[in-house]
């Protein structure tokens, strides 16, 4: 199987390439390919997502895409997250296709890694699968599948993820709400019992500085401890 990379460069300009060209090359931050699109044979929206890791929006296909790119956003081992800026696009005899990734990141370790995501929950086809890999292995990417939680986790995280923004973090109040959540108690009653606003206390959930019981319906009432009394 022969696989190709079609790309933007930092010029805007359209290239196609061998996946080995782009070994070492911030892939991550280049210019979309092509203008978001709802999935095809679905009625999503295409919508803004603002990443707390990069302080940068990009286009997510639907709002299960959105969810997606939510998990890893909150990933501590994440340093960069963006919308995918590739398509793969592959041949193998007669058969020929294209692989849309869904985002594109960089490690904390500083590992590329592209990540797929099929709609629906349900498992990247195999062919896709192994068209990524092969395109990993000559360019040096990890590859992964994107994930969006089920039940009350996706609810709990979608709830803390409107606070993830800057406004709401507040690094001369943070050891001090610590502190007072240095065993469990109400987020409400921690945050009030110092008149400080509440959303600081939603913001360090997002960052998983504060810990809960996530398998909970996540209330202002909701136990709170301060994540290092867990380890």
């Amino acid at each position: 199987m022969e696989v190709h990379v079609r790309h933007r460069d930092e010029l805007g300009r359209e290239r196609l390439v061998s996946p080995r060209a782009l070994y070492g090359a911030p892939v991550e931050v280049w210019p979309v390919l092509h203008e978001q699109r709802p999935y095809k044979g679905r009625r999503s929206k295409v919508r803004q997502y603002w990443s707390s890791t990069t302080k940068r929006s990009f286009v997510c296909r639907s709002l299960e895409h959105r969810d997606a790119a939510m998990v890893l956003d909150r990933d501590p081992g994440i340093a960069y997250l963006s919308a995918s800026s590739l398509q793969l696009e592959w041949s193998d005899g007669e058969r020929t296709g294209v692989v849309d990734p869904a985002f594109l990141a960089r490690t904390v370790g500083g590992q590329r890694r592209l990540y797929l995501y099929a709609w629906g929950g349900r498992e990247p086809d195999e062919q896709g699968t192994a068209v990524a890999r092969t395109a990993g292995q000559e360019a040096g990417w990890q590859v992964r599948r994107a994930r969006v939680p089920g039940g009350l986790l996706r609810r709990n995280l979608s709830l803390v993820s409107h606070f993830r923004h800057d406004e709401n973090a507040d690094e001369e109040a943070k050891p001090v709400l610590l502190q007072a959540f240095a065993r469990p108690r109400p987020l409400c009653e921690g945050a009030d019992c110092l008149a400080l606003p509440r959303s600081l206390c939603w913001y360090l959930l997002w960052t998983g500085e504060l810990a809960t019981n996530w398998d909970l319906p996540l209330i202002p009432t909701s136990l709170v401890w301060a994540a290092w009394e867990s380890t």
